[in-house]
């Protein structure tokens, strides 16, 4: 054996051989309690820890859960009055698996599986219209709670008899009812009431969205029309806003980003104004473009033809206008003569072009970037640094306007803040040494009163040990050790009855000692 393990059983049996038999007595039953105490601390610390599998299950859902659990052979616990099932931690995500699989839990609602599954011989139309209902609202239900803000949901369907006298194409006949719970601290939103109404609106054969109703766990129509058209242009004004927002910050970032390659990192500091239109806008264009190298569409054409043939003078002058001229006289000797005329007319199609436009919203209407430089700028320097400014936010002379100026930086409340932190860290930190000391100097009282009375206690039974009388009778010998026995036996028999009250008494013990 190694020497230290001989000289700690050398130093055990000494001590063991100087103690008295009380004192054996009392060593034996801490050593017993310590065992006991680190064997029930080992039960504790091993038993399982049970999370939750489910929660706010429905009764019908919770036995369910629990005949399977009970098939598959899990241990589990029940409580919050049956609604919540717990498990050992090591195998809830293995179990929720398997449930799953299983198709649990239901959420208390049916679905069309549930009623294929019932479905048996002999049923009538109206049955099967009743068990179609009840599944369908089953399905809906499912995915609604499928929704993040919505905990529970009810779905009510009323479909109107299938008659010769209604018509089949009207949308007015079938109406839905939802009725929404939602999670603690949560709220649902316009976009998400519209979507859950258009969900069971396309769902349902015959249902128009207008005939479905939303209400929350207040009784307050979420699916008002008046509500719904506010809540509509307050989001959309909040749209635009974070829109307006976000494009204002990326152009300030890259503007800034860009000077600080040049002038090093917090040396630059860029502030943008943006004013953006998000009106939608349609333009409507007829443009005419003239017809070139008679390439157009003939329209119409007119066309003249004119002949003479005999003696005289064949036709003169303008058509239509008398000429401004004296009398004539015809000669008498007149010769035969010979007249023809043509003439073409046509028209064409004047070439036209319709645009219809439809301007995007969100389009800038003004822009306006201000750069501060930690420095003195000249001239020169500031004409360049605001023509990389305007290519980089794509400037525009009628619509923007760029400045660019060189002024020092004032650092001091940013110096005066960090100088006041530096001294409050300074002082915790004094605070833990100071702290760190005092509690080892504490330690180290302890530490020397202890040995004090550790000496003292020791010293004082030795001197007792001196006075105890050299002739013990054999009868005296054995009657100790019945008692010993006994005592061993009560002390055993406490521990396996009151554990607790066993290791209360030990405690006690070692904060006396």
């Amino acid at each position: 054996m190694p020497e230290s393990i001989n000289r700690f059983l050398q130093q055990f049996n000494n001590f063991w051989s100087e103690s008295s038999l009380s004192q054996k007595i009392k060593l034996g039953i801490v050593l017993l309690l310590a065992i006991l105490s680190l064997i029930m601390l080992f039960v504790i610390t091993s038993r399982p820890e049970y999370v939750p599998l489910f929660t706010n299950l429905t009764y019908s859902d919770a036995g369910d859960v629990i005949n399977k659990l009970d098939e598959i052979k899990t241990p589990y616990k029940i409580s919050d009055e049956g609604t919540t099932i717990l498990v050992p931690a090591k195998e809830v995500y293995k179990t929720r698996i398997q449930l799953a699989n299983e198709g649990l839990p239901k959420g208390g609602t049916v679905g069309f599986s549930d009623i294929l599954e019932k479905t048996k011989l002999g049923t009538t139309d109206w049955e099967r219209q009743i068990q179609y209902i009840y599944a369908l609202q089953g399905e809906l239900t499912k995915t609604i709670k499928g929704i993040n803000a919505v905990e529970d949901a009810r779905v009510h369907i009323v479909l109107p008899k299938k008659s010769l006298f209604i018509d089949p194409e009207s949308k007015d006949n079938a109406r839905a009812a939802i009725s929404l719970k939602m999670k603690p601290g949560a709220r649902i939103t316009a976009e998400q009431v519209r979507g859950i109404i258009h969900l069971v609106s396309n769902s349902v054969e015959g249902l128009s969205p207008e005939n479905v109703i939303v209400i929350d766990d207040n009784g307050q129509i979420l699916s008002n029309e008046m509500a719904d058209s506010e809540l509509t242009q307050t989001e959309s004004l909040k749209h635009q806003m974070n829109i307006q927002l976000e494009f204002k910050q990326s152009l300030e970032k890259s503007v800034q980003t860009l000077l600080e390659y040049v002038f090093g990192p917090g040396n630059v500091a860029a502030r943008a104004t943006v004013e953006m239109n998000f009106d939608k806008k349609f333009v409507e264009r007829r443009l005419f473009e003239p017809v070139l190298n008679e390439e157009g569409i003939i329209r119409s054409i007119q066309e003249l033809e004119e002949y003479f043939s005999g003696t005289g003078a064949g036709p003169e002058g303008v058509p239509g206008v008398e000429e401004n001229i004296g009398p004539t006289y015809q000669d008498t000797d007149q010769e035969k003569s010979e007249y023809e005329r043509r003439e073409t007319i046509r028209n064409y199609e004047i070439n036209e072009i319709y645009e219809n436009l439809e301007e995007a919203p969100g389009s800038i209407e003004k822009l306006s970037v201000a750069v501060v430089v930690n420095r003195d700028l000249t001239d020169d320097e500031k004409v360049k640094i605001s023509n990389l400014v305007e290519t980089a936010v794509g400037f525009k002379p009628e619509r923007d306007t760029i400045t660019v100026e060189g002024i020092l930086f004032d650092f001091t409340l940013q110096e005066e803040m960090s100088k006041e932190m530096e001294l409050v860290r300074e002082q915790r930190e004094l605070m833990i040494k100071r702290g760190l000391l005092v509690g080892a100097g504490l330690l180290g009282l302890i530490l020397i009163f202890y040995n004090r009375w550790a000496t003292a206690k020791r010293r004082k039974r030795e001197e007792e040990l001196v006075f105890i009388p050299k002739e013990l009778s054999a009868d005296t010998a054995i009657d100790l050790t019945e008692e010993k026995d006994q005592t061993l036996k009560d002390i055993e028999r406490l521990v396996k009855k009151k554990p607790e009250n066993v290791a209360q008494l030990i405690r006690t013990w070692l904060m006396e000692d």
